[in-house]
Parts: C-alpha cells; structure tokens; sequence
C-alpha cells in the first residue's frame, strides 16, 4: 500500500542463463566417441571358452601301469613268507638214516669175521695146549668177544655220529638257503614295486610336462582372443582418456530476460497520480479560518 502518493514502482526483474559448451569440434568429436561407445556397449559378445589341457596319452598310461602294477610285489612276498616258514622247522632226529655209510653193514661182518677167525685160532692154541674148554681159554675167548663187540660198537657209533653231525650240517645250510631265499624273494618284491613306481613317475614327470605345455598354448590362445574382442572398447577408453586429459576449450552463450511495462498499471499508475494533484490544488482553494 502506499500512502500519500501513487503506487510504488514495479522493479525491473532481469534473468540471464550463461551455457558453457566446448568448441564446435571438440564437441562433435566427444558426440561421435560418445554414439561408437553406445553401439559398443548394446553389442553382445561372445566370450571365448577356457580351455583346460586334459590328461597327456604318458600321463594316462602312467595311472594304467599304477593302477594295473598294485599289489605286484604281492606274489614274491608270500613266496618270502611261505620260505620263511620252513626255516622254523624243528631238526629231525631221524634225518640222519639219509647219511649212514651203507657200507657200515659190510664194515661190520669184516669186523666179526676178522673177530671169527682170531676165535678160531685161539681155540686152536688151547687144543694144542690141551687147556681147550679149560677156564683160561674161557676167559681169552671172552676178552675176545668183548673186544669184537666194543670195536663193531665203535664202529657203529662213529658211522651213527658222522650221519647225525651230516644230517645236522645239511639241516643248518638248508635252513640258511631258506632264509636267504626268503630274504631275496622279499627283495625281489620290493624291487619290483620300486622299479614299477620308477617307471609311473618317468611317465608321469614326462606326460606332466607336455600338459603344462599345452595348458601354456591354450592360455595364451584364450588370451588372444580375449585381447581381440575387447580391443574395440580399449581403443574407445583410449581415446576417451586423452579427451580427458585435453584442456578445455570452452565458449559461452548469455541469454537475458527482462519483464515488459504493463500498459494497465502504466495508466492507473498516472491516473492516481493526477487524482492526487487535483485534490491537493482544492485543498490550497480553500480560505483560511483566523
């Protein structure tokens, strides 16, 4: 509201809005970059399959001779223990009848023959001597078969112990033979996994080698191919970066707006100021009251 004079001034309003923009070119280029990133991007893509190396034809046949050579070593290790078992067999006390002299029996009737005649020759001193039959020839004829029958016990007894310390000496070399059988037969086994498990690990370090190889070749070939398919998007994050890192160049526009004088309130504006003089000049008309 206003007092004592007409309405108050509408202040002049003015807006202004600056566009900052890069240079024409510039511009245009970061558009285009821009549109070939959004062909980019709604492509799709067909990602490239990674390949695992399988198994190398050395490395199955190295699993093929470990899984058929198990247990190989069985077969000499019970021959090892069947060997084993017989070096625990007691002495056979009769195993001596193998080495008896089988002349022993011949030995012995030329011992009692030998004994026969010297009988027959001291009976034939006592009937010379007229004392045959008497008790001195009695006595030597006794004498006489106690010696033959102490030298055929002697004889027997040293044939009885020669065929027992044989019989024992074979025994003791017998048993000796079966260890060391056992022993080799166990060795036999044992060489035999180890010379098995010398041949899976050559096959094995061999067939690992050419797979880690190929494992490489197939690395390097996915990526490759990885590499060419992404290619396109590096080339455009290329090229974005050095728009990145340009300086700008940048223009501005400034556009202003500004409200214009109504004609309306430009009257009643003028009209009330004319309706306020007026009434101040019958104001000063009036007289004066003293």
């Amino acid at each position: 509201m206003c007092f004592g004079g007409g309405p108050a001034p509408i202040p002049d309003v003015t807006t202004q809005t600056q566009y900052v923009r890069e240079a024409p070119e510039i511009e245009a280029r970061k558009l285009g970059l821009m549109d070939t990133a959004s062909q980019l991007a709604s492509t799709g893509l067909t990602v490239p399959t990674q390949t695992v190396a399988g198994f190398d034809p050395q490395q199955q046949e190295a699993f093929n001779r470990q899984t058929a050579g198990l247990g190989a070593y069985a077969p000499h290790m019970q021959q090892a223990q069947a060997l084993a078992g017989q070096t625990t067999g007691a002495y056979d006390p009769n195993a001596y009848k193998a080495f008896m002299n089988p002349h022993e029996d011949a030995v012995i009737r030329q011992i009692q023959e030998q004994f026969t005649r010297q009988q027959g020759q001291l009976g034939s001193k006592a009937q010379q001597r007229g004392a045959y039959g008497g008790a001195r020839h009695g006595l030597a004829e006794a004498e006489l078969y106690g010696q033959e029958a102490k030298t055929v016990g002697q004889a027997r007894a040293t044939g009885y112990t020669q065929a027992q310390q044989m019989a024992q000496a074979q025994f003791g070399d017998q048993q000796k033979r079966l260890q060391a059988a056992a022993q080799f037969s166990a060795g036999l086994g044992q060489a035999t996994q180890g010379l098995q498990a010398a041949d899976v690990k050559g096959l094995m370090q061999t067939g690992t080698m050419q797979q880690q190889n190929q494992q490489m070749i197939e690395d390097a070939k996915f990526k490759q191919e990885m590499a060419q398919l992404y290619e396109p998007y590096q080339r455009t994050g290329f090229v974005s970066d050095i728009f990145q890192g340009a300086p700008t160049s940048a223009s501005s526009l400034t556009a202003s707006t500004a409200p214009g004088t109504n004609p309306l309130a430009q009257a009643m504006g003028a009209g009330l100021t004319g309706i306020a003089a007026y009434q101040g000049y019958q104001q000063s008309k009036k007289p004066t009251v003293t």
